[in-house]
């Protein structure tokens, strides 16, 4: 049953369709059987509300300002999405917005974004630790400069079984050539991952990441050699890596230059936790 706080009159309605945007069943009347043929319908702003169950489909979303939402409030009322063969999701669009949804992969990333101005809230990424795949990867758009997965916001949500948990990748050059800028990753907690968060350069860019804040995480592994690493396979060199890296806790005697690799980037780590206390952090920078 879709969630209460989203009464009946106040879930939007497409103007394009004349009716609510739902996935599934809700008081007796079948929505859409699919979140992919929802989403072929929904027009610019639109929200979408997902009935709990199994997807399994790989979601492209290309038009703006999508909001995604899982339609009932208990953890495990989300709605899963497992993309047999490619990504669960895929977001070429600015302004996505996705609540209370999983997405589970295997063979390949969970969550591809390419877009800028998203937010995933209260959301779930899983992966099979396959070598080299992400539970989300924000990355540019190889041939659309105006796709950089810039001025995002990833807050509370758990991220958990992948090789690379959060990843901060490039486009490709000339046609993007760049990273990521001036993101958030808020309040997230990260547990059973070879990496929680890393950067990449798939794209061959000259910087992977910039100007972004990490903050509230908490990293539940004990004592992992590598919790963060901003250093391997960046864009450019490492100095054109910047951010911050604040108040998050580390499940570790002691945070080192080895787990949380920032060294020669532009980051600072200030005021985060290990299991003795406040981390001076800095000598890791």
């Amino acid at each position: 049953m879709l969630d209460s706080s989203y009464p009946l009159n106040s879930i939007p309605i497409d103007p394009s369709i004349g009716r609510p945007l739902i996935v599934g069943e809700f008081l007796g009347t079948v929505g859409f059987s699919t979140i992919q043929s929802a989403l072929n319908a929904a027009g610019p702003g639109s929200t979408i509300f997902v009935q709990p169950g199994t997807y399994d489909e790989s979601l492209t979303v290309t038009t703006d300002y999508i909001t995604l939402v899982g339609g009932v409030e208990g953890g495990y009322g989300r709605p899963d999405v497992v993309g047999s063969a490619s990504p669960p999701l895929t977001v070429t669009a600015q302004g996505f917005v996705c609540k209370k949804m999983r997405f589970a992969a295997t063979t390949d990333d969970a969550v591809v974004q390419e877009g800028n101005g998203f937010k995933y809230e209260d959301c779930v990424f899983d992966g099979d630790l396959t070598a080299a795949k992400a539970g989300l990867r924000l990355k540019g758009n190889d041939d659309d400069d105006s796709f950089t997965a810039s001025e995002g916001v990833v807050v509370n949500c758990m991220i958990r079984g992948n090789a690379l948990g959060i990843v901060f990748d490039t486009g490709a050059a000339p046609a993007n050539g760049v990273g990521c800028t001036h993101d958030v990753v808020k309040d997230c907690r990260f547990i059973d991952n070879t990496k929680d968060i890393t950067t990449a350069d798939t794209g061959l860019g000259t910087y992977s990441v910039q100007d972004t804040l990490i903050t509230g995480c908490q990293f539940l592994d004990k004592n992992k050699t590598n919790y963060i690493d901003l250093t391997t396979a960046n864009g450019g060199a490492a100095s054109d890596q910047t951010g911050m890296i604040s108040n998050c806790y580390f499940a570790t005697d002691s945070i080192t230059t080895t787990n949380v690799a920032m060294v020669g980037t532009g980051f600072t780590l200030v005021g985060c936790f290990d299991t003795v206390g406040v981390q001076d952090g800095s000598g890791l920078d």
